[in-house]
Parts: structure tokens; sequence; C-alpha cells
């Protein structure tokens, strides 16, 4: 704990209130957590895993050329293989290792579609290299592990909604069931803590990346949706996004940072049916235009970001 002339320091450097003076002396009789040595090692496993995968393809890319494809896949397969058996035998290890073998698994699975010329979509790629590592997942109960899985099924949606759309041709929108299916993506992260076979207590990175990847492809398919269709399409999409900064904002569901996510996206799509309004509607000036679209890009960003703040000093009390 800091000294009191330490704290005081503070106080009068920062004009802290007396009520943040009060805080700060709570948190500052805080003890770290117990548990401090164990989670500073997982962090450093996880690193480690990280920077031995991404040695791994530097090393291979390097000396890529000069290999013959049996030693490229020997070793593709080897570091898919070698990580999960130190995952079988090392449960300290367990996450860093899944994580290292699911990195290897996505590169053994491009060498062998590139290799032997599947004919399989990039699509396919990705859904079946989320089926292969899903079951890491579920055991690792990890939750940089599951948003990792995360972002490769939402890679495969991508590209498979890319692939519909491109059969569709340019001049119209895809059903409005298949940008449902952007929900898993979001709701997912708030049904992990209640899954006993795969239960994550804070699932906090995956929250985040689902609530983001799933926002950020009902932003753009609504941005598109004014530019190119027409305004029904662009409130459909602002309802998904509302609903989903609803549940943000709900107690049992709060998360600041998922609602901060929401109000940009809303911002973005709403500031973007105003611009089209005053520039291609009302064929406004530009420079009046503009002048209006900072005004209301100012109100608007600056309103998201008061509420914010305001929230974030109820959840402190």
């Amino acid at each position: 704990m800091p000294a009191p002339t330490d704290l005081y320091a503070l106080v009068r450097h920062f004009q802290l209130s007396p009520a943040q003076a009060r805080q700060l002396a709570v948190h500052a009789q805080e003890q770290p957590p117990a548990d401090w040595a164990a989670r500073l090692w997982q962090g450093l496993v996880v690193v480690a895993a990280l920077l031995l995968g991404g040695g791994l393809i530097f090393w291979i890319a390097a000396q890529w050329p000069e290999q013959t494809r049996s030693f490229k896949l020997h070793v593709l397969q080897a570091a898919v293989l070698l990580p999960l058996l130190a995952a079988l035998a090392l449960a300290q290890l367990r996450t860093a290792a899944l994580l290292l073998a699911t990195l290897a698994l996505g590169g053994l699975l491009a060498f062998v579609g590139q290799t032997y010329q599947t004919g399989a979509d990039a699509w396919q790629l990705f859904a079946l290299w989320a089926a292969l590592a899903l079951p890491w997942a579920v055991v690792a109960r990890s939750d940089g592990l599951w948003a990792l899985w995360l972002l490769i099924a939402a890679m495969g949606l991508t590209f498979w909604m890319a692939t519909t759309w491109g059969s569709f041709g340019s001049t119209q929108m895809l059903p409005r069931t298949q940008w449902l299916l952007w929900l898993p993506v979001w709701l997912l992260p708030l049904l992990l803590p209640h899954l006993p076979w795969a239960a994550v207590t804070q699932p906090t990175i995956t929250r985040v990346l689902g609530a983001a990847l799933a926002l950020a492809a009902w932003t753009g398919a609504g941005v598109t949706a004014l530019f190119l269709f027409n305004a029904d399409w662009a409130l459909y999409f602002w309802v998904c996004i509302g609903v989903a900064g609803v549940l943000a904002q709900a107690w049992r569901w709060r998360n600041l940072v998922v609602l901060g996510l929401a109000l940009m996206a809303a911002n973005v799509l709403w500031l973007t049916a105003v611009g089209q309004v005053l520039f291609e509607q009302m064929h406004t000036r530009s420079t009046e235009g503009l002048a209006v679209m900072t005004l209301l890009i100012a109100l608007s960003v600056g309103g998201s970001a008061h509420w914010l703040y305001r929230l974030q000093q109820e959840d402190a009390r």
C-alpha cells in the first residue's frame, strides 16, 4: 500500500475531488489477486505460443521455395500434432498449445488446398478450420481460444456471404435471413458462461470481438443499402444495431465497450443517411452541407460519449 504522503501528492497533482480521493484510497488498500503468479504464467505462455507460431510461419515462408512438397507437408503436420501432444501431457500448457495447434491447422489446410487444387472456395477452408478447431476450444475453455475460433468462423461466414452475394448480382441484396446469421456470432459469447461443457466465466475478449464482427457486418451492409438500394433495408440493419445496443446497456449483459461499438455503428449509419439526403436528394452545396454534417457529427459523437461517461460513473458507484 502506498504511503499516505504519496496518496496526498497524487490528490494534489491531479486535483481530485473528495469523492475521487476516497475512491483512490480504497483502491490503494486493495491487495493483488492471490493467483497473480498463475495469471502471469498463463499470459506469458500464450504470448510464447503466438511468437512460436509466428516464427514458424516466417521460417516456412523464408525457406518455402527451397523445400520439397513432402517436407512442407510433414512440417505443417508436425506443427499441429506436437502442440496437441503437449496439450494432452501438460495441463498448464493446454491453452497455449491448443492456440498454437489452431494457428498451424489453418496453415496446413491452406497448404493442402493450394497444393492439391481441391477447388474449394475460401469459405469452405474457414468452415473446415472452424469445425476441426471447435473441440479444442471446448476443451480449453479459454476466452482467448474462443475468440480465435469465433474470428475463424466469422471469416468463413463473410466469404460465404460474399460468394452468395456475387451469385445474386450487384443489384440485389441478400435475403434478410442470411444477415441474421450474424446473430450467433454476437450471441455466442453471452451463452458461453452458461454452457456446462464449454463454460468460460468471463468471456471478455470473445464478447467484444463477437459484437464488433456482427456490428461491422450490419453497418457495412446498411451503408451499402443506403447507396445502392433503399432506406427500408438500412432501417432493418439499424434495428439490428439498436437491439444489440439495448442488450449491451441492460444490467444483466452490461458491457460499455460493446455499447460503445453499437453507438459507433448507429452513428455511422444514421449520419450516412443524413449525408445522402443532404448531398444527393436536397442537392445541398458542398460548403453548406459539410458545415451541417460537421455539426451533426460533433453533436452525435459528443452526445454518445457523454452518455457512455455517465453510465461508467454510475457503474463505478
